[in-house]
């Protein structure tokens, strides 16, 4: 595949099905694809101009080290035709080119993104790799506000003249990021990337790129005879902004800033600048080194003894004396100093507040929604939207963690004030509803909903709710009806296809449900409830197999905590121990799961009890568990789950004591519920009243309880073989 005309309307390469082209570059043709193995939409470059025996494999395995977020996976490389492919993530959002072909950013949010890519880009530097394209078509904005840097790295071995060539389909596009001494012949160094970055942050900051008016030879004559000294600036632009482009940019490498760490640490200082600093015309960039990492000398050693002549040396302690002082005497204001200049915009807020709101299985986008409306009610404490939204925020959360009934308080706590505040907003009778819902009474639910939709027929929180609320009261038919009109009304929306899958679940249609999760994979490939559910589907049917591969990419596209607790139950269904063991581990990790889910750390303790070797980590994770679960049972000492469960931890770490007494006040208060039954049966067991454990395994036979958990419970193995266990049931 050797032209972009070998690969001009390809439908499918090995297993992912081509979609719409995404543009073509100096060395690829880019196409949106479907992984049909692992759900997920990806991109695939098909490489042209490329060289024959040029492996891109260590490249790849290069890029595909870097662990900072901005850069874009690599998930494969694939053989072809006679080329390569390299299969990638699929960033969604807006190129800087698209956004400066539209708008102007703020100063904030310029620098805000250059120091970004600044930050990654330093990780790229000392890992060796230079990207050597960096241009605003290869850096794309997420709509969360993250920049994700594209072409990372192979465009430089596999097409080494896309990025030094003058003859490409865009020539001022590439030439105008080039520093003067690569468009001289210099080997590509790291600091092409810092000078290509300074002429990105001119570009953001004043609308237009240096000597734009130019292209091919004549723009590369002008940037190699020129220097950024000379480039024009709008009067409004402060000066610190002029002195960092121009750091950033120097024509001589030496004078050039000296790393990406310098460079973001410098976007960070005028960041916490105030506007009137920022825009101080006295104020000089040096003086910002606060690092002294950072630290170069302007003055002379000369310069330096004269400060030292005995009249210098007083008047420069007495100077230093008075602004200290000055300083001391300040404090008191500078809190409301820096009130006066932060930004706050109640709409702002709430708009972002929803958004992270409506990815309701992701914990850090509900740690970011519930960042934005506690902001809203730091401002204004009878804020109704602020209160109805935290009341939604805290009914997910209560789904996520049932056993904590502290949410679904506070939830109704949050719904309760917002309504009384203004009955006439939808989202208080949303947020209402969905209280009423997970406390089951759906009549009384279903009437707040009608009335949130009657006040805001598009609001999309109340079709989902809705939905919800006649699904779980069994009105399938009508559940059914309504997801079929929210996804022709919200079609961008994947919730609702997911819905749909559990609808058509529910009513036997198991194609149609495996296809309606997949389409919600195929929207949000960082979704978990679809996985989940897809995952859940594939298992009633007998296809274990299959749903690790859906939870493994799930896990793959956005490691998730509820995903990697599925994947361990499934793997230790089957006896893989190791593989359980570690799935849990990722469920409680601290920076891809949950570490404060106590049953996830119960799981991993009951995984690695079947594993040689690990008994300290078994005791350890039943710790952690018990640990975490001791303050819910505080709040709520007569919740029989919890105190089950914390007898059976403790029975597991040779406490016995706490054990039986757990244990016997969890059957005092639910006598017939099988799975209390089943845990206070192997706490006695555990603590040596085998009698006890026979009649509350027996009882929890009785009652239903699946025969297989109590078969295959190793703590439960002298006790089978007991007469009395062994006698049939009445």
């Amino acid at each position: 595949m050797n032209s972009s005309s070998d690969v001009k309307s390809p439908d499918q390469l090995l297993h992912y099905q081509l979609g719409a082209s995404l543009g073509e570059g100096g060395f690829g043709q880019v196409y949106q694809a479907w992984d049909t193995k692992l759900h997920r939409h990806v991109a695939i470059k098909y490489l042209k101009n490329f060289t024959a025996g040029v492996d891109l494999t260590r490249e790849a395995r290069l890029a595909a080290s870097l662990q900072h977020a901005a850069f874009v996976k690599v998930h494969a490389l694939e053989l072809a035709g006679d080329s390569q492919a390299i299969v990638m993530e699929l960033v969604p959002g807006r190129t800087l080119r698209q956004i400066l072909d539209l708008e102007a950013p703020g100063i904030a949010t310029v620098l805000d993104m250059v120091r970004q890519v600044a930050q990654a880009m330093q990780e790229a530097h000392a890992a060796g790799l230079i990207h050597g394209d960096l241009k605003p078509s290869n850096l794309m904005l997420e709509p969360g506000g993250a920049v994700r840097i594209l072409d990372f790295g192979l465009a430089t071995q596999a097409d080494r003249d896309a990025t030094t060539s003058l003859v490409q389909s865009d020539q001022q596009g590439t030439i105008a990021y080039m520093a003067p001494e690569i468009l001289t012949g210099a080997k590509l160094q790291a600091s092409a990337d810092i000078y290509a970055l300074g002429v990105i942050l001119y570009e953001l900051l004043t609308s237009r790129r240096p000597f734009s008016h130019l292209s091919g030879l004549a723009l590369a004559a002008a940037l190699i005879q020129s220097d950024s000294d000379q480039w024009p600036w709008p009067d409004h632009l402060p000066l610190s902004l002029r002195e960092l482009v121009r750091a950033a940019t120097a024509r001589s490498v030496e004078k050039r800033i000296a790393s990406m760490e310098e460079l973001g640490h410098r976007c960070t200082q005028l960041l916490e600048l105030d506007p009137v600093s920022l825009n101080s015309a006295s104020l000089n960039l040096a003086m910002l080194k606060l690092d002294p990492r950072f630290q170069q000398s302007s003055a002379s050693p000369s310069a330096w003894l004269n400060l030292l002549r005995p009249t210098r040396k007083k008047t420069v302690m007495l100077a230093l004396l008075v602004g200290l002082v000055a300083i001391w005497y300040s404090q008191p204001y500078w809190s409301q100093v820096g009130d006066n200049f932060k930004t706050y915009s109640e709409a702002q807020e709430m708009k972002l507040g929803l958004a992270a709101l409506a990815h309701v299985d992701r914990a850090d986008q509900l740690a970011v929604a519930e960042k934005h409306f506690t902001t809203i009610l730091a401002h204004t404490p009878e804020n109704a939207a602020a209160l109805a939204s935290l009341s939604l925020l805290y009914g997910f959360r209560y789904q996520a963690d049932v056993q904590d009934a502290g949410w679904l308080n506070k939830a109704a706590e949050y719904a309760q004030k917002s309504l009384s505040l203004n009955d006439f907003l939808a989202l208080s009778h949303i947020a209402n509803a969905k209280v009423l819902a997970l406390r089951e009474r759906y009549s009384l639910a279903l009437s707040d909903i009608d009335r949130a939709l009657a006040l805001d027929p598009n609001n999309q929180f109340a079709w989902q709710i809705k939905i919800d609320i006649l699904i779980h009261a069994q009105r399938t038919e009508e559940a059914q009806e309504l997801a079929q009109q929210a996804v022709q009304r919200f079609a961008k929306d994947p919730i609702f296809f997911g819905q749909l899958g559990q609808v058509s679940e529910l009513k036997g249609d198991l194609r149609k449900a495996e296809e309606m999760y997949g389409r919600s994979i195929q929207m949000r490939p960082d979704g978990a409830m679809a996985y989940r559910a897809y995952a859940q589907l594939l298992v009633r049917q007998n296809r274990s197999d299959e749903a690790v591969q859906i939870l493994q990419a799930g896990i793959g596209s956005r490691p998730n905590a509820d995903l990697s607790g599925y994947l361990g139950e499934i793997l230790f269904g089957r006896g893989d121990y190791v593989g359980a063991a570690s799935a849990f581990e990722g469920a409680v990790s601290s920076d891809k799961g949950n570490s404060g889910d106590y049953l996830a750390w119960a799981r991993l303790a009951d995984a690695l009890s079947w594993i040689p070797g690990r008994t300290e980590a078994m005791r350890n994770a039943y710790a952690k568990a018990q640990d975490l679960l001791r303050p819910k049972l505080n709040e709520s000492p007569q919740n029989a789950d919890f105190l089950s469960r914390m007898g059976l931890y403790a029975a597991k770490l040779g406490d016995q004591s706490a054990a039986q007494t757990y244990a016997q006040k969890a059957l005092t208060l639910a006598p017939e519920n099988p799975e209390i039954l089943y845990r206070a049966g192997v706490c006695f067991e555990m603590t040596g009243q085998r009698e006890a454990a026979v009649s509350a395994i027996n009882k929890a036979r009785q009652l239903g309880f699946a025969m297989k958990i109590i078969e295959a419970d190793p703590e439960l193995l002298s006790l089978r073989r007991d007469p009395k266990y062994l006698r049939p049931l009445p």
